[in-house]
């Protein structure tokens, strides 16, 4: 061992890295710090690690500093910092988890040594519900750029290493600013408003069909962004509501579930037929939780298209989810709770993002 090696491990005891792999991580990390001086001109990238596919397992085996060590070129895009917010597989997110994310995020970019922009690791079971709560209560309009995989690094054509650059090239990228949270894989660059998991195990998972597709793409080391969400909403609530619980509707459906969900939810997405479409019976017991005070959107099952209201849904107080789907709508009604329970200012956000 030389002299250069015992130094730089008594610098990582002094720093409590014990471990052979958090050594090493953390010793290419120190590498990167201390580059040239063209190095030290380079944006710096928060990168924020949950867990997730990309990480190894559900449970994550790979710390953000031992997913970043694994990249070497991203030392010619970004000063990289990491940090691990959580090790979990998304589909164990929660609403109270999402939105402590959230406050980290903010509380990074307004840090007097904020990053240029942060990405954030994250699984893709409940990738399209996580990056839309943020891009609902992120505050600043640097890049925020969501990575996953869909092959774990055991495999060898893992798709995680190559999502993980790209994001980092978008939140680097001065194109990102003000265009909102995005979800980057497989090349493509979607607005967390639009993006949708369409496929249980393609790379090719991540669309945004209603939304007039991805924003963007990377061109090998190029970012191009076309065009930039307007469609948008932010909020400051102090806590979210998760007590809200998304139905869809079926051949057969006869209300039962509606009333038993108003037992405990404060509020009710429904999945409906086509354009506002149900047997009468729906609406009776839509009217009978709706007289409890619990809040309920209608949104199209079809996932596409506009939810248009009867003039008896209008009457018993009943929201428009307009054009988001019910995943979506569930979440911006945990955001928006936390804020107000006016049915008219909850129908005036559905509106603001469906660009009414």
């Amino acid at each position: 061992m030389n002299v250069r090696q015992v130094s730089l491990r008594r610098w990582a005891a002094l720093k409590g890295w014990t471990t052979r792999r958090s050594f090493t991580s953390s010793v290419i990390l120190a590498v990167l710090s201390f580059a040239s001086p063209a190095a030290a001109q380079l944006p710096s990238i928060r990168v924020v690690a949950t867990g997730g596919t990309i990480a190894g397992t559900g449970s994550g085996d790979l710390s953000a500093a031992d997913l970043v060590a694994r990249i070497p070129e991203l030392s010619k895009v970004a000063r990289i910092s990491t940090e691990d917010f959580s090790r979990i597989g998304s589909s164990s997110m929660t609403p109270e988890l999402q939105h402590r994310l959230a406050r980290r995020i903010n509380e990074l970019f307004a840090s007097p040594d904020a990053p240029a922009g942060i990405v954030i690791t994250h699984g893709t079971d409940s990738l399209e519900e996580t990056s839309f709560l943020l891009d609902l209560l992120i505050e600043s309009d640097r890049p925020v750029v969501f990575a996953a995989a869909q092959r774990p690094p055991s495999e060898p054509d893992s798709d995680g290493p190559r999502n993980l650059l790209n994001a980092v090239r978008v939140a680097a990228s001065p194109q990102a600013r003000g265009a909102g949270v995005l979800v980057t894989l497989n090349g493509e660059i979607h607005a967390a408003r639009d993006v949708r998991k369409t496929h249980a195990v393609s790379l090719d998972a991540f669309k945004s069909p209603d939304g007039g597709g991805p924003v963007g793409h990377i061109d090998g080391s190029h970012v191009v962004i076309g065009r930039k969400p307007l469609r948008r909403l932010t909020l400051r609530p102090q806590a979210v509501e998760p007590r809200v619980e998304l139905l869809t509707l079926t051949a057969g459906s006869d209300g039962r579930l509606i009333l038993a969900a108003a037992e405990f939810a404060q509020a009710i997405v429904l999945e409906v037929f086509g354009r506002g479409n149900m047997a009468p019976v729906i609406m009776q017991a839509v009217g009978k939780v709706r007289e409890k005070g619990v809040i309920v959107v209608f949104t199209t099952r079809t996932r596409g298209g506009r939810v248009e209201l009867s003039t008896e849904a209008n009457a018993a107080g009943v929201i428009s989810g307009e054009d988001l789907d019910g995943l979506k709508a569930r979440m911006l009604l945990v955001a928006a709770l936390g804020v107000t329970r006016d049915p008219k200012v909850l129908q005036s956000y559905f509106e603001r993002l469906a660009g009414r």
